[in-house]
């Protein structure tokens, strides 16, 4: 089937759109809402899924969530850009497609009084890590099936952008086998999880400017206090020192480490306003190799120039 122009086939889209209305959403209202055949709304989700567009609700894990289109859809265009794919998404249509969204009705009020889902919280992260700048740490006490400590899109953004991640764990998650799945692809992006005995509370804090903290029987909050937030943080960063190394996790001997695409490193530095020259220096490879970055990237990005290519690619979430 065609596809559309944020890089899906049109059914696939559709189904997008549609799990965007809601918090969450089971298969069956999905195929009564949407008039299709279970089994076709199953094989759409499937690819959303695989996609990174859609994930299991936390409150309810016979349904589905939607990823919030500014982290799930730069991470779409990334890797239609890494294999090749064609045709590719048009950025413009991205951009479009998630500051429809963004204009739309929010469907998360950051309010202190706990009554959002847990899928709310999830949204209200992936938005929030699609802002950040320098740093994001997890604060992780058990695993949660769906929970967006365990997402790649998630990880994905924060690497194309050079944040720094971090997350604890208490050891207890390891012993989950899609938990362990999880940690070991962190490992191969060079961003492995610590264990401590135990994490006293579940979290995320972004640049140490904002966290969200969840509470099982209280639900989630924004954190903004510069008293509660510098408690935090010093919470974290003692628990960071504290924790330990996964032996698990260890690389065997031989086995490569996952690298960010050097186009995606090219564009980063190219928004930054560094020269053609500047940037061969700083990758330790040819001023040839990187116009020939600069020129694949300008063709996938739609840019009439070097310096639209890294401005478009900042605008769409890419970097």
């Amino acid at each position: 089937m065609a596809e559309s122009g944020i890089g899906l086939d049109r059914r696939s889209e559709l189904l997008y759109r549609k799990l965007l209305l809601r918090t969450s959403w089971r298969t069956q209202e999905l195929a009564q809402a949407m008039e299709w055949p279970t089994n076709e709304v199953a094989q759409a989700m499937e690819i959303l899924r695989a996609e990174g567009l859609a994930s299991v609700s936390e409150d309810d894990h016979t349904a589905f969530r939607a990823v919030e289109p500014c982290i799930a859809l730069p991470a779409l265009l990334a890797r239609s850009m890494r294999e090749g794919r064609s045709p590719q998404p048009r950025p413009v249509e991205i951009d479009r497609f998630i500051a429809l969204h963004e204009r739309a009705a929010e469907r998360v009020r950051e309010s202190a009084d706990g009554s959002g889902s847990r899928d709310d919280a999830s949204t209200m992260v992936e938005r929030m890590v699609a802002k950040a700048e320098r740093d994001v740490m997890f604060l992780v006490p058990g695993h949660v099936e769906g929970g967006f400590e365990f997402s790649r899109p998630i990880v994905d953004m924060g690497l194309r952008r050079g944040v720094r991640l971090r997350a604890v764990w208490s050891s207890c998650v390891f012993q989950t086998p899609s938990a362990m799945t999880y940690a070991q692809w962190l490992a191969q992006q060079d961003v492995p999880p610590r264990t401590v005995g135990t994490v006293p509370l579940r979290a995320m804090i972004m640049d140490g400017a904002v966290a969200v903290v969840i509470d099982a029987s209280e639900g989630s909050r924004v954190v903004r206090s510069t008293t509660e937030l510098e408690s935090l943080c010093a919470l974290a960063e003692r628990l960071w020192e504290r924790g330990a190394a996964v032996r698990q996790l260890g690389r065997k001997p031989g086995a490569p480490t996952t690298r960010r695409p050097r186009t995606e490193i090219v564009l980063r530095l190219l928004a930054e306003g560094l020269t053609d020259d500047a940037i061969a220096r700083r990758l330790g490879c040819s001023v040839r190799t990187v116009r020939n970055d600069v020129a694949s990237a300008m063709v996938a990005l739609d840019a009439r120039s070097r310096f639209q290519a890294g401005a478009r690619a900042m605008q769409v979430g890419l970097i």
